[in-house]
Order: C-alpha cells, then structure tokens, then sequence
C-alpha cells in the first residue's frame, strides 16, 4: 500500500514520446503531490535549457544528445545513471506512469527499486488510482523484452 510518508520516484517512458512525454510527468507529479505524496520527478531535475530542448522536440527518439549552452553534452545513459542512483538511493519507492512496459529506462528503474526491496506502483490516469505492481509483473514484463530482443 501507497504511505504519504515517503518518498516516490515517478518512472515512464520518455523516449519516443513527444516532449519527452514531461507534460505527463509534470501533471502526475501536480495530482498526487495534490493527494500529499512526496514526489520526484526526473522531469523536474533538468537544467532549464535541457527542459526547453526536450519541451521542443516533437519525436524523442531517445538517441540524440543533448548540449547544454555551456557546451556540456548528456546522453541517455548520463540522465539514466542519475535516476537509477536516486530509485537506489534517496526515495522509498516508485510509482510508474501509463506505458512504462514499453521504457527500457522504467523498467531499469523497476528492476532497480525491486533489487533494494522497494515497492513499485502505477498510476491509473482514469481513476487517478496508485496500484501496486507486483515483481512477478515487473519480471515478466522484463523477460518478454529480453525475449524479444536476445541476439
């Protein structure tokens, strides 16, 4: 069961969504904190430059770079490695946002948060409902894509 006492990290699919799918992040994030839950967003933690690119950017193919103005460059695996240490580190759990199935990122989050006994749960945009997702989910839904994708 979802506790407003701790802290949750949102997870979902980025990648390939228009606008890196952060108006659904940020609108999550405004309903359950609303409800008083304690969340973090990755959508939130970018620089206002790496925000208004990926704002921008009507197909998110996930394999791009991104350059701030400084000239720094993050790829997938620099905002990757930031969110997995956070799932490890600093929340109590995760709640996954509608098509985490198909994020390789949500699902290295998931695997993550299940190997530190963490609670996984998804958000019902319909019913604004927090469900719990079981590891025996969370491992099929990781199987099948190793699955599909094995050399």
């Amino acid at each position: 069961m979802i506790e407003r006492d701790k802290k949750y990290y949102l997870a979902g699919p980025m990648s390939g969504r228009p606008q890196y799918n952060i108006p659904m992040f940020d609108a999550v994030a405004s309903l359950l904190r609303a409800e008083g839950y304690d969340i973090v967003s990755p959508a939130e933690m970018d620089s206002e430059t790496i925000r208004e690119i990926a704002l921008a950017d009507s197909v998110a193919d996930g394999k791009g770079r991104m350059v701030e103005k400084d000239g720094t460059v993050h790829t997938w695996g620099d905002f990757l490695k930031r969110d997995v240490k956070i799932v490890a580190d600093v929340v109590d759990g995760i709640i996954y946002l509608p098509g985490w199935e198909k994020s390789r990122g949500a699902r290295l989050e998931g695997f993550v948060a299940a190997c530190s006994g963490k609670p996984i749960f998804e958000y019902n945009p319909y019913s604004g409902d927090v469900v719990e997702v079981s590891y025996l989910h969370l491992g099929n839904t990781i199987t099948d894509y190793i699955s599909q994708h094995a050399i």
